[in-house]
């Protein structure tokens, strides 16, 4: 899909234009002398120049887009945009949950969504290879979706993973969301777990609140309206114990993972893009980007309230 950026539309114009239309229509010119009306100008460019820059950096660092609008495939991908289904624990190319995941038309920000609607519907990814940029050192990256889910009325009791990533298991090498097994309200966790033998050497039960998870403070998820979900992670790779991995609710950074040696053995393995494990709900706009985003790029995002190609183009 090739989106043209916002700076061919005539950026010198543009904002010169507007600023004469203002002048003339709504100030007194003679209140303005010409370098006054000079510096107003170089102002306007500025914030404009300031928008373009912010949306193009978001456009180069989109490594992978699915926004269900159209279809169950991404829209953009660096690797393979298939989606597949885990069927006896073989890659299937397209769905194949006997309906019980289905793409709903209509129902996402703008157009489509995925619906899912049994707890033990096959599982669903996207082959992260490429997708989902992995960097032996010095790693970092955002992921970035929307849910509309009431977790209380409409998930089965049990862990619930809207989004897993990994090429082992969920403890081992893997990022995910979840919602807590129980509880009212069901907690909504980060978690960023290293290789098993960085973050648990001697396997041992750890309790929760010692694992490498941050609960959320807010709990804004409803049937009845969307959620934004995204999560950041930074100086993941480095051999020191300085990596950070930031959990966000529609524009508002919920907590962090910090002090832990966040070390991801990926190199030659495939890993995979899990969305909707346990999951009965709506899902959206599922965005990876191969840097952490600022937070003011995840309010951005989140205030912009429509599918992404649209803030990018």
């Amino acid at each position: 899909m090739v989106l043209k950026p916002r700076y061919m539309r005539g950026f010198f114009v543009v904002p010169l234009l507007a600023v004469n239309q203002a002048l003339s229509q709504g100030l007194r010119m003679i209140c303005f002398s010409p370098w006054a009306r000079l510096i107003l100008l170089l102002g306007f460019a500025f914030g404009v120049s300031v928008t373009i820059i912010g949306e193009t950096s978001l456009k180069s660092s989109l490594t992978f887009y699915a926004s269900f609008d159209k279809g169950i495939d991404a829209d953009i991908a660096k690797g393979d945009n298939r989606l597949f289904t885990l069927v006896d624990k073989k890659p299937k190319e397209g769905n194949h949950t006997e309906n019980l995941t289905q793409l709903a038309k209509g129902k996402g920000i703008t157009g489509g969504a995925l619906l899912f609607t049994k707890r033990d519907a096959k599982w669903l990814f996207y082959d992260g290879v490429e997708n989902f940029s992995f960097d032996k050192n010095n790693w970092s990256g955002t992921v970035s979706f929307w849910l509309k889910v009431d977790p209380i009325n409409e998930l089965d009791p049990g862990y619930v993973d809207p989004i897993q990533i990994t090429p082992n298991t969920w403890n081992d090498a893997s990022f995910f969301v979840d919602f807590n097994k129980d509880g009212n309200p069901r907690s909504f966790r980060l978690g960023a777990f290293a290789d098993k033998k960085m973050w648990n050497p001697d396997n041992k039960n750890i309790p929760e609140p010692q694992r490498p998870l941050v609960p959320a403070k807010s709990n804004p998820f409803s049937k009845d309206k969307w959620t934004h979900v995204a999560f950041t992670w930074e100086r993941f790779n480095t051999g020191k114990k300085n990596g950070i991995a930031s959990l966000y609710l529609n524009g508002k950074k919920e907590g962090s993972i910090t002090e832990w040696n966040q070390q991801y053995s990926w190199s030659g393995k495939p890993h995979r893009i899990l969305i909707g494990l346990y999951y009965m709900g709506l899902f959206d706009e599922l965005a990876c980007f191969k840097r952490a985003l600022s937070a003011k790029d995840i309010k951005r995002i989140h205030a912009h309230k429509k599918d992404l190609k649209s803030l990018i183009r």
